[in-house]
């Protein structure tokens, strides 16, 4: 792995933000660098949003559209809305195991935490044996992936410094907040995933009403508030 160093982007003097710096690169180079990590990151991380939240806006759908039903077949619907909605919790090959932010850390220390622990663990293996396997190849084109990083890349280096600095310090800013709306998302499923699985076996009488609430309680959520105005992708 390449030695990347952390230091502090003095180049035009409008920010402190850390970029990734390596020995006997320019300030440009480095800012170029830096801009480009902050970019694939977020492209990273978007893929497993974008499940996350869908999934959650389906359940929104399935839990308007079943007011229509008759009780019985309601409660079909919404135990099976929300099984697929749980079912995500299960299925850990598909997203990245990002860290949370530690109470005395600031945003860009965490972002840039977030960025390495990527970088390390990109290479890591996915499971060799079931349905782990049989999705491998399916999850990221090793080939695709860095044409686009390439791609990425190029575009990056054409732009002027002063355009980088401002990328830069928005992309800290988006990725921080993209990073936090990730967090929220997993720990809603991972709760309705626990609720759900406790009830399984309970009788329609009283499973019923408990999967509504659980439902109810989802959707209300502020994690869900954030992205219930974002459009399905």
């Amino acid at each position: 792995m390449f030695n990347i160093l952390l230091s502090m982007a003095k180049e035009g003097g409008s920010s402190d933000l850390p970029t990734f710096a390596t020995p006997g690169r320019t300030s440009r180079d480095n800012l170029i660098n830096t801009v480009y990590k902050l970019h694939r990151t977020r492209l990273r991380i978007l893929d497993p949003y974008r499940r996350l939240k869908n999934s959650l806006k389906q359940l929104q759908d399935d839990y308007l559209k079943s007011k229509e039903a008759n009780p019985i077949m309601r409660y079909m619907k919404l135990s099976a809305s929300v099984r697929e909605v749980a079912i995500i919790e299960k299925q850990y090959w598909k997203y990245l195991a990002i860290p949370v932010q530690e109470g005395s850390e600031d945003p860009n220390s965490y972002v840039v935490r977030v960025i390495q622990l990527l970088e390390d663990n990109s290479s890591a293996s996915v499971p060799s044996t079931g349905i782990g396997a049989l999705l491998s190849s399916t999850m990221i084109g090793k080939a695709t992936s860095s044409q686009v990083d390439q791609a990425l890349y190029d575009s990056i280096k054409c732009r002027k410094t002063e355009e980088l600095q401002r990328d830069c310090e928005a992309m800290y800013s988006q990725l921080y907040k993209l990073i936090r709306k990730y967090h929220g998302l997993r720990r809603l499923i991972k709760d309705l995933h626990d609720k759900y699985d406790e009830t399984r076996l309970y009788p329609i009488v009283p499973r019923y009403p408990i999967l509504k609430k659980m439902i109810k309680s989802t959707l209300r959520a502020p994690e869900f508030a954030d992205i219930c105005h974002e459009q399905t992708e």
